[in-house]
């Protein structure tokens, strides 16, 4: 049990054993500090978040400082919680284990996910939510419609589809469609010939002076 739950006697002891380290020269250090930590010692927290043990009694239970307990009393928590400031860790914990049977232990194996991953992950939701969502006909569609068009489209627009092209190989495709439909609009436009039929040019037009 901790200090505030003790009997007088046992709450005395253990506040005295408190005041012993905070009175320790500076060159003297608790017995475990620098030692490595193990699936012990944070039996011994998760104990101690039940009793209501403070951040100093929990160290001296343990033979280590409050700032080495502070740096692994996160990495107990879910992965998803451990950008909370310091002052919250412990009362997250305490509040964890009310909740119910805690798994610590699968917390800890949980893997914080790196900036880089994060922004590679929100890339991809975005690529599936946008472009990267089309069939390749809409995808084809829409690329002939940007190369046909008089308007100029933003950077990033071309460039999404071009990398898009690119990655499912319609690249080709694309430029053979595109070189088609010109044909196509020249055809319509200009035939064999000097003239549509029924149409009548001056003589010097088609031969010359």
């Amino acid at each position: 049990m901790c200090a505030h739950v003790f009997p007088h006697t046992d709450r005395v002891t253990a506040i005295d054993s408190i005041h012993a380290q905070h009175d320790q020269p500076s060159d003297r250090v608790p017995a475990k500090h620098g030692s490595r930590w193990e699936e012990g010692d944070f039996a011994v927290i998760m104990q101690a978040c039940r009793e209501g043990c403070g951040l100093e009694e929990i160290a001296v239970r343990l033979e280590r400082t409050v700032q080495g307990l502070r740096g692994q009393l996160r990495r107990m928590l879910p992965a998803a919680e451990r950008h909370l400031s310091p002052e919250l860790v412990l009362p997250r914990l305490r509040q964890l284990e009310r909740d119910g049977d805690y798994d610590w232990l699968a917390a800890m194996a949980e893997r914080t996910v790196s900036p880089w991953e994060r922004r590679r992950e929100e890339k991809a939701e975005r690529h599936e939510r946008g472009i990267g969502a089309l069939d390749d006909e809409d995808l084809l569609g829409i690329a002939q419609a940007v190369v046909d068009s008089t308007v100029r489209q933003s950077p990033e627009l071309r460039r999404a589809l071009s990398d898009e092209l690119h990655r499912r190989e319609l690249d080709g495709l694309v430029r053979r469609r595109a070189l088609a439909a010109a044909e196509t609009s020249v055809d319509s436009l200009v035939r064999d010939g000097w003239s549509y039929p029924g149409e009548r040019y001056p003589s010097e037009w088609m031969f010359g002076d």
